[in-house]
């Protein structure tokens, strides 16, 4: 960024960071809702939410 940019500098260390962090948060969530699939209780948004990242797991890394 300019001398006289009002936009912070970017730490890149600290957004890799925070990616990372939400990659373990959305695996954990997954195999809580992966869990309640095998052992049939899983409701109808954990069911949405599972065949969702199905579909889009090729897109998104």
């Amino acid at each position: 960024m300019g001398i006289f940019s009002k936009r912070p500098a970017i730490d890149y260390a600290e957004q890799e960071r925070q990616i990372q962090e939400a990659k373990r948060h959305g695996a954990q969530l997954n195999r809580e809702i992966y869990g309640r699939i095998t052992d049939g209780t899983a409701t109808k948004e954990d069911k949405r939410i599972w065949n969702a990242g199905r579909k889009r797991s090729g897109r998104i890394k």
